[in-house]
């Protein structure tokens, strides 16, 4: 049996940056695993880059609908202006002209009212201290939706414990992890699912070197049909972590 713990992860804005993304900044429509250990380590006052070394091995479920997203030109920072000299001459003029401030403007996929819900189950005494945070609503530092400026607002749902099940053709309420289970495509068809495969960040290590993974997920969070083994069920749904 593993002891998770459920909340509620939304706010009004929300941009998950691709690892692949360009020129334009594309989103992922839903929040890495290395982002929500993020998340995690902030309400817990974790300092950065510390969530994904301490908080491992980490159990985490991830389900919500693919929000509507916005493309939004948004100004990322500016040319500081050029340095004044360090002496100054007597008929140097006072309107002397320096370089001027040049800002980057970058076009950004913004997601609009992003909502999920999220199952963790962390070592102790992290995953005590977890429930404790989120049932009082004390952080340590701002939850965010992948930017520091996109707040995020925490709701705590409940603790479970979850059983594992054998394998066989399960339909899967969270994202699925694409290396755990075998697709049941007639199902898929026959259910009119519309599925992506996204790849995102895994896990990263203390040199922020990222290892990658391929993920099933459901435009409008409809259960997938797997076959699996490595499904648990959770007050009558079934998850796959991430």
């Amino acid at each position: 049996m593993i002891n998770l713990i459920s909340f509620i992860l939304r706010g009004r804005f929300g941009h998950f940056l691709r690892s692949e993304a360009g020129v334009s900044a594309l989103s992922y429509p839903i929040p890495p695993r290395t982002s929500i250990l993020g998340l995690l380590g902030a309400v817990l006052g974790l300092s950065k880059d510390m969530p994904q070394e301490v908080l491992e091995p980490a159990y985490i479920a991830l389900a919500g609908k693919c929000p509507v997203t916005h493309w939004h030109r948004v100004k990322l920072r500016k040319d500081p202006p050029e340095a004044l000299p360090r002496t100054v001459k007597r008929s140097q003029k006072i309107d002397k002209n320096t370089k001027d401030e040049k800002p980057a403007l970058i076009n950004q996929e913004w997601m609009f009212n992003p909502e999920y819900q999220i199952w963790a189950g962390l070592p102790e005494p992290y995953h005590s201290q977890l429930e404790c945070r989120l049932k009082e609503r004390c952080w340590h530092f701002q939850p965010c939706l992948g930017m520091s400026e996109m707040l995020a607002d925490l709701v705590y749902v409940n603790s479970i414990q979850v059983k594992e099940l054998p394998q066989g053709r399960h339909r899967v309420c969270s994202v699925v992890k694409q290396d755990n289970a075998i697709l049941d495509v007639t199902q898929v068809y026959q259910d009119g699912i519309a599925l992506q495969i996204l790849k995102m960040p895994y896990q990263v290590d203390k040199n922020r070197v990222f290892t990658h993974a391929s993920y099933l997920v459901e435009k409008d969070s409809k259960p997938i049909p797997v076959i699996t083994d490595k499904a648990y069920e959770a007050d009558g749904r079934i998850l796959m972590f991430l």
